[in-house]
C-alpha cells in the first residue's frame, strides 16, 4: 500500500509534468504552503510561499524543461504527516534538448490532503541531518 503523502506528491508531479496543469497542482497545495528549493542546483532554486509565488516558480520550471520526471526510489516516514523521499530525476532541457539525470532527497508535509511544506536536499544524509536524525548512509 502506498503512503497517502507519497500519493499526493505523485499526483502533484503528474499535474505539473504530465498534464502541465498548474491549477490542478495548486488544488493539491495548501494556499499558505512553503516550498524551499534553496538547496537546489537548478537555476530556479529559491524559497516560495503561497500559491502566487508557487505559480511563478512552476511557470519558470515548465519553461526550462520539455521533460522532467522525478521517480520515487525510497520513502522514509518521519511522522504521520511528513515523509522523506529519495528520488531519481530525469529531464530534457527545452530548446537545447540536453538530457539530465540527478538523485536527490526531499521532505514533504501534508495536512488535510494538501501539501503544506516541501524542501529539496542534495542527499539523504543532508535531509536526515536537517530533520535531526542520525544518518546511517
Amino acid at each position: 500500500m502506498t503512503n497517502p503523502i507519497v500519493e499526493i506528491v505523485e499526483q502533484l508531479r503528474d499535474a505539473l509534468w504530465v498534464e502541465r496543469d498548474i491549477d490542478a497542482a495548486l488544488a493539491l497545495i495548501d494556499p499558505g504552503a512553503e516550498f524551499d528549493w534553496s538547496d537546489s542546483r537548478a537555476p530556479y532554486g529559491g524559497h516560495f510561499k503561497g500559491h502566487r509565488e508557487l505559480t511563478r516558480a512552476f511557470e519558470v520550471q515548465m519553461d526550462a524543461w520539455d521533460e522532467w520526471r522525478p521517480e520515487v526510489e525510497e520513502v522514509i516516514e518521519i511522522d504521520a504527516s511528513t515523509v522523506l523521499l529519495m528520488t531519481h530525476v530525469r529531464g530534457r532541457g527545452k530548446g537545447s534538448g540536453v538530457p539530465v539525470e540527478a538523485h536527490g532527497a526531499s521532505v514533504w508535509s501534508v495536512r488535510d490532503g494538501r501539501v503544506t511544506y516541501a524542501k529539496i536536499f542534495q542527499s539523504k544524509a543532508a535531509a536526515l541531518d536537517a530533520l535531526g536524525l542520525r544518518s546511517a548512509s
